[in-house]
Formats: C-alpha cells, sequence, structure tokens
C-alpha cells in the first residue's frame, strides 16, 4: 500500500461529505441565524461546514458560497501557528501562482480573504477525494486508468510550465479528483513563478520543497536543481505508484532513500506491469541528463496508447 506523506502545510483531501443544513439559504443582515455577529466569512456569502483535511498549520473545510451558489473548498491558514517564512514568502506564491492559472486539471480558485489571524483560500472542491485515497482504496489502479490519470497530470505541468511556474511538491496527496474522476493538481504552497532568466535560462532551485518519497536524486544530494525536471522526477512517482499500489523509494530515510535511487528501480511481481508501461517510468526516473522531458513523455508509446 502506498504510505502516506507527513501532512504539509496546507495538505487537502476533499471528500464526498454533505454540507450542513444551516449552509443553505442567504443572510441580510450582520447577524446570523444564531444571533452572533457574522464572521468575515458569513459576510461574504461563505457558511463553513465539515472538516475534510488538515495540516500542520492548515485545515480544510466544506464551505457554500452564496456567490458561486454551490459548495467549495476551504483552506484556512493559521497565521498564528505557520512559520513567518510561509507566510511571508511560499503562501503569496502560492496566491500569486494560482490566481493566473487556469487549466481542466488545476483546481479553480476563486477568491482569498485574509484577517489578522488567518487567511482563507476559497477553491473548487473535488468530490472524490486523493488520488492517494483512492489508489489504497483499490490497491492499485489498472494501466488503462493509471495511463488516462496519468495524461491529465502531464497536461496540468505542461500548462504550468510553459506559464514559467514550477510547482515542486507533486505527489499523490496534493491530487483530487472531481465529481467525474478527472485528476485536479493542488496545493502551490512550494510553487515558483520566476524560472527563467531574460534570456531563457532556466534559473536553478536551492530551497529543498516537497516529500522525500518524491524528490529527485539531485533535490536529496542538496544541489542547485532544475525544477522543471524536478516536477516530472516526481510525475513518474506518482505513475509508478498508481500502476504498482506503492511508492517506488521509500522516504522515511534519506540516506536509505538515496542509496535506493542510485540502484535499479524494482517493480513488484504483483501486480503484472507491462513492459511500455516499465520502460516510461524508467526514462522518466532517470538521471538528469537522459530523464524524459515533457515532451517525450507524450510521445511515448505507453502514453499515446487509447485510454478507453
Amino acid at each position: 500500500m502506498i504510505q502516506n506523506e507527513e501532512p504539509g502545510p496546507s495538505t487537502a483531501a476533499a471528500k464526498n461529505e454533505p454540507a450542513s443544513d444551516h449552509m443553505l439559504g442567504s443572510q441580510q443582515s450582520d447577524i446570523n441565524k444564531s444571533g452572533k455577529p457574522k464572521s468575515i466569512l458569513e459576510q461574504n456569502g461563505i457558511i463553513l461546514g465539515k472538516v475534510i483535511g488538515t495540516g500542520n498549520y492548515a485545515k480544510v473545510k466544506i464551505g457554500y458560497s452564496e456567490e458561486y451558489g454551490k459548495r467549495v473548498a476551504i483552506k484556512i491558514i493559521s497565521k498564528v501557528k505557520a512559520p513567518p517564512e510561509y507566510i511571508m514568502k511560499f503562501l503569496p506564491r502560492e496566491i500569486e501562482a494560482v490566481k493566473d492559472l487556469h487549466h481542466e486539471n488545476l483546481i479553480t480558485f476563486y477568491q482569498c480573504i485574509e484577517t489578522n489571524r488567518r487567511v482563507y483560500l476559497i477553491m473548487q472542491l473535488a468530490e472524490n477525494g486523493t488520488l492517494l485515497d483512492y489508489v489504497r482504496s483499490r490497491s492499485y489502479l489498472d494501466e488503462t486508468q493509471s495511463r488516462h490519470l496519468f495524461k491529465q497530470l502531464i497536461s496540468a505541468v505542461e500548462y504550468i510550465h510553459a506559464k514559467g511556474v514550477v510547482h515542486r511538491d507533486i505527489k499523490c496527496e496534493n491530487l483530487l479528483l472531481d465529481e467525474d474522476f478527472n485528476l485536479k493538481l493542488i496545493d502551490f504552497g512550494f510553487a515558483r513563478k520566476d524560472t527563467r532568466t531574460s534570456d531563457e535560462q532556466v534559473v536553478m532551485s536551492k530551497t529543498y520543497c516537497g516529500s522525500y518519497a518524491y524528490a529527485s536524486p539531485e533535490i536529496l544530494k542538496g544541489m542547485p536543481y532544475d525544477p522543471f525536471l524536478s516536477d516530472i522526477w516526481a510525475c513518474g512517482v506518482v505513475c509508478y505508484a498508481m500502476v504498482c499500489g506503492k511508492l517506488p523509494y521509500d522516504g522515511s530515510n534519506v540516506h536509505v532513500l538515496l542509496k535506493s535511487i542510485n540502484s535499479s528501480l524494482v517493480f513488484p511481481k504483483t501486480p503484472t506491469i507491462s513492459n511500455e508501461c516499465k520502460h516510461l517510468i524508467l526514462h522518466i526516473l532517470a538521471p538528469v541528463k537522459i530523464r524524459y522531458r515533457i515532451e517525450q513523455i507524450k510521445d511515448d508509446p505507453w502514453v499515446t496508447l487509447p485510454t478507453t
């Protein structure tokens, strides 16, 4: 089974849970139904429901937005609990990145509401939870479904990369499934926008981001790294996780992890993985110089097979 990574500062897991009854209807005064002053969210026509995800200094709740006329996901970030670096550096990056990104395989960002103690990010609700939970519930995904979801992931990554944005925290927990089981990439807390120089050279990253099990060898070695190619490595880990039902590398110990990555990648005997799928994964989980680029992934024989 895939092991869950330690929840990050903005981990969200959307699940199909009913909203509370009091989430329906409009409020016309500054006093809510309980006779108390309206909260900042209520003033913006948003009523909170149940918690559906938690992190170290953030939680995600289902809500109902009167403006959009539907249920939404609300990420609530505590300024008190969050490290100053996150509030001053990574959170503004996340908001700046997502507000300009619009793609069918990205979660839609609606608005940001900020108070002295909290930041509220109002986003599209993905009804069918995380890819992690979905794979766990089925032990693994067959190659047809894995291919379908992997192509959606690559489409999202190709789009953000074309916009000059790198994600730097791609993992199964940050991939949600909507009501039609289409994949949605979320959580741009470690994203960067200024990734190329004026002459289109890649700006190498020096900050360690993400989870060990999804991190490329160059990140684990503490080297300046190409964040575009590290995103691609993480996509390869996701692909392996879907078809095998487990992660390719154990992220619990970085020293053991480095040794594993430098050894030959092992595929389980069960489920049986096709040679074409193994070929793709081995060319993504490869050293930087020979690692597949997006175009090579899109042209790979396994990827180009029909998904139906």
